[in-house]
């Protein structure tokens, strides 16, 4: 009786020796959402060139409003990642009416201000850090659709830990539906 073994032993040998991350980005701006503009609900970027993606769910969910609040136009766009540690990266404005398709300094966090914000926490806040005027980040709208209340973009920005050594989030980017 002849036996199939050795092509079952092969076929077996060759499922095992494949990696199974072939499939995955290697690079980390690889491993990010891509840049639509049709409110996909994403948002990701890179932190000291480690990707940041959202968790895509509950609280990680990318989420994102442009609301008139206490007599000012208020907006914030951002995302959420559990792990060992909390991460938070945000975009927002106080008191800043008339959002539209620009490009935007990100600077300090005061009213009239667009400014980018990390917050790291684990068992607490760790870091709570926004972009600085010295060191202005950058927010491009490259979709603002009030009808649709779509909104999406690029930024990129940096903030400083408790010690001062800075850490730059780049290569961000988002397309998310935005409650108004």
């Amino acid at each position: 009786m002849k036996t199939n073994f050795p092509y079952i032993l092969f076929f077996v040998l060759f499922i095992y020796s494949c990696d199974k991350n072939d499939d995955q980005p290697q690079s980390p701006i690889d491993q990010l959402p891509p840049a639509t503009q049709t409110g996909e609900q994403t948002f990701g970027c890179l932190i000291d060139g480690e990707p940041f993606i959202s968790d895509n769910f509950g609280r990680g969910r990318p989420s994102a409003f442009y609301q008139y609040i206490d007599g000012k136009y208020t907006f914030n766009i951002g995302a959420y990642k559990s792990s060992d540690s909390t991460l938070n990266v945000a975009i927002a404005g106080r008191n800043i009416e008339g959002l539209q398709e620009s490009i935007f300094r990100l600077i300090e966090e005061e009213d009239e201000n667009i400014f980018g914000k990390l917050i790291i926490s684990k068992g607490g806040i760790q870091l709570n850090s926004s972009s600085l005027t010295e060191n202005p980040g950058e927010l491009i709208i490259t979709n603002f659709d009030p009808d649709n209340f779509i909104l999406s973009g690029t930024f990129e920005f940096t903030v400083l830990d408790e010690e001062g050594n800075e850490i730059e989030i780049t290569d961000g980017r988002f397309d998310v539906k935005y409650t108004n």
